[in-house]
């Protein structure tokens, strides 16, 4: 069996890594504060951006450059605060301050621990952080979840962005270089565009147009169709409104890297114009209506398998009870709520990453930190700056966390207020 070219040809030194310079020469030399035996004073580091960027091969290529063994975990199947503490607390702590046992632990897709906060999993990564003797290396694709601030606080983030046309280009042409591969640029070209600055994407696509050819052209390309992530919102909404069956409507989101959720708002705040009917309309509302059931326990509860009941119903209901078209072309609009949640999210984002450090030390849930005991912290961080002080100490607030605490009240009505529609609508949907 032909060997898998991304295994292939991952580097195996940090000068290979392709692109984000300034982020890997950053982890270079975070690396080299733990060389000479004395930890930074971020003792985990956290690399996030997307998919086949180079964040793991980074760490991979560091450990065997310069002898390190590599503890790999993957958070997303470990939540739970024991399990968590048995396979990466202990090994944090098997190595020796002087380097001795050179060991990094390295723990993918950390994102996926924020889906059961009350499962301990965070907390104990939290602790594992300020006691390790060894370096961690956290990867996730988006960090921001409310539930992770605690842990992005204690971590050096770096970021990484999606390559360059020109730097998948060169690679490309490396990889077919050693494969005594020819290749016309087009066809280069071609694949990078495709790849959206994903490597591994890029590679994983050249070499299956190959199939052990020695001579690739662009007629190759054909057989690779068209990637179904670059599929915008607003053909995935054409694709369910104008559906003839359930099971066409539903793949109108196959691919597609929206939330889905969002995909509901989208969907929701379009049904009047696309539907016209008032009996389709009502048909529609009522499998929205169903559909936002599972949605609420799947948020809710974590039960993600719901998802496989949501789906269908949200977007074979909606299309099979569109029965009447519009007279005429009605262009998609962009959800009023959408653009309210985008001016007020800033804000929302602040607030919640407070609610999460609050909860976490008072032992309760993030809604009930954030509606019974953040109003009366910001209370007290208002009127009296010395008990502030000394509440954002305990709860771990940042500085810019306080000042939002402590001031803003102006701004904090009128965001209370604009977000009072939001909530209506989301009445609405129930």
């Amino acid at each position: 069996m032909a060997e898998i070219w991304v295994e292939k040809y991952r580097p195996k030194r940090v000068a290979e890594v392709v692109g984000n310079k300034q982020s890997v020469q950053a982890f270079v030399e975070w690396m080299r504060k733990w060389e000479l035996g004395k930890p930074p004073e971020k003792k985990a580091v956290l690399l996030y951006g997307p998919a086949g960027v180079g964040k793991t091969s980074l760490v991979l290529a560091y450990a065997r450059e310069h002898g390190y063994d590599v503890v790999e975990v993957n958070a997303s199947d470990w939540r739970d605060e024991s399990r968590m503490k048995s396979i990466v607390g202990e090994s944090s702590l098997q190595a020796t301050l002087d380097g001795t046992t050179k060991k990094i632990i390295l723990i993918d897709e950390v994102d996926g621990i924020a889906g059961r906060e009350d499962a301990g999993g965070i907390a104990a990564l939290r602790k594992i952080i300020d006691e390790t003797r060894t370096p961690l290396a956290l990867i996730a694709n988006n960090p921001w979840d409310p539930k992770l601030a605690s842990i992005r606080d204690r971590c050096l983030m770096l970021e990484f962005r999606r390559l360059r046309k020109s730097e998948v280009i060169a690679r490309l042409r490396e990889i077919a270089k050693s494969e005594g591969i020819q290749v016309s640029d087009k066809v280069l070209q071609a694949l990078a565009e495709r790849s959206e600055g994903d490597l591994r994407s890029a590679i994983n696509d050249f070499q299956a147009i190959t199939g052990g050819r020695k001579v690739v052209d662009e007629k190759v390309l054909e057989v690779l169709g068209t990637r179904n992530r670059v599929k915008q919102i607003f053909d995935a909404l054409r694709m369910v409104f104008n559906a003839k069956s359930i099971r066409a409507a539903r793949a109108a989101l196959e691919g597609l890297e929206v939330d889905l959720d969002m995909v509901y708002v989208w969907l929701l705040d379009n049904a009047p114009q696309q539907i016209p009917d008032p009996e389709d309309f009502a048909d529609a509302m009522e499998a929205l209506a169903r559909a936002d059931v599972f949605l609420a326990r799947v948020n809710k509860k974590q039960q993600w398998r719901l998802i496989r009941y949501a789906v269908p119903i949200m977007t074979g209901g909606v299309a099979v009870s569109r029965r009447h078209k519009p007279s005429g072309f009605v262009k998609f609009a962009f959800p009023s709520r959408i653009r309210l949640m985008q001016q007020t999210s800033r804000e929302r984002e602040v607030r919640k990453s407070i609610a999460a450090k609050i909860a976490g030390k008072l032992h309760l849930s993030t809604a009930k930190a954030m509606a019974h005991m953040l109003p009366y912290i910001s209370f007290i961080a208002s009127n009296n700056p010395e008990e502030g002080k000394k509440l954002a100490e305990y709860f771990e607030l940042t500085a810019s966390e306080l000042a939002y605490l402590s001031g803003g009240k102006v701004e904090k009505e009128k965001a209370k207020a604009a977000a009072k529609p939001a909530r209506r609508t989301r009445r609405r949907r129930r």
